[in-house]
């Protein structure tokens, strides 16, 4: 957490989750056991068992002294041999892990702009819900008619991270909640028929949370139906006492930001999605 100020807690502690396989962890410590460095990569349930997620963190101390080279030799040494793509996140102002990156052969796939919007019970009413749509809490994932669900949200998936990485599944999205964490969500249907949806998680305890996606059929689009999900779920946040809520979205998925723009979210930082190909075994 020193070492990156922008750092969510959840970052650290979900890589301890029951969602999260690790396949190597490495921690370097000084000589009165102070940890000094850390690498693991994970394998977060419902991802594409070829790709992997690589965090590595080096206190200021003993930057340059080649200890993260070390680590992530090690690391590299025990991915798992179906493995053959090494995802990582540079915050951007952070110059010189963005150089070590790039040396280390991390490749930027996008930039995402995480965001945080304050929120307030008096201003997250339930929304008004127009003629012939319904928005149902789904925090579950569990809906009536699965099928429909999943086609809706494999359609909804136009977004860029859906081309640089993967599609998304209920499945993933399960695995998104940690130990501590409240799964909220939003469906919104259209006549009965599943048209958007919105989902995170929250700490209640902590008062924040997170929107970890939001979509909309393109059938369904134009109707504003992606700002009533968010806005049914931000309701749905106020009820448990959270306070703040962070998403993050490609910079240039202009829709979606203005979206969330006039949610009330503000940008707070940036982050570079890397990717690293390794050699098929």
């Amino acid at each position: 957490m020193a070492r990156c100020p922008h750092l969510q807690a959840w970052w650290v502690t979900g890589l301890f989750s029951d969602g999260v396989d690790v396949d190597v962890a490495r921690v370097v410590e000084s000589a009165d056991g102070t940890p000094v460095a850390f690498g693991a990569v994970t394998h977060r349930h419902g991802r594409p068992n070829h790709q992997r997620w690589l965090n590595v963190f080096v206190d200021h101390q003993v930057e340059g002294r080649g200890v993260a080279g070390e680590v992530l030799a090690d690391c590299l040494a025990a991915v798992a041999p179906a493995a053959t793509e090494l995802w990582a996140q540079v915050f951007d102002d952070d110059e010189r892990s963005m150089a070590v990156a790039g040396h280390w052969g991390f490749e930027t796939v996008q930039l995402s702009i995480t965001s945080v919007a304050e929120i307030d019970p008096a201003t997250a009413p339930h929304p008004a819900l127009p003629d012939g749509i319904t928005a149902e809490p789904c925090g579950d994932l569990d809906p009536s008619d699965p099928e429909a669900f999943d086609a809706m949200l494999t359609a909804s998936q136009t977004n860029p991270e859906a081309r640089n990485s993967h599609v998304i599944t209920r499945g993933e999205m399960h695995g998104w909640i940690d130990a501590g964490e409240v799964p909220l969500g939003t469906l919104v249907r259209v006549h009965g028929i599943p048209a958007a949806v919105t989902f995170g998680g929250v700490i209640p305890a902590d008062g924040i949370g997170g929107v970890g996606y939001t979509g909309v059929d393109p059938q369904f689009r134009g109707r504003g139906l992606g700002r009533l999900a968010k806005q049914h779920l931000h309701h749905q946040a106020a009820q448990l006492g959270v306070r703040r809520l962070y998403t993050d979205n490609e910079e240039n998925n202009h829709g979606i930001r203005r979206v969330n723009a006039r949610l009330g979210y503000v940008a707070d930082y940036g982050l570079f999605r890397m990717r690293k190909r390794l050699p098929e075994t």
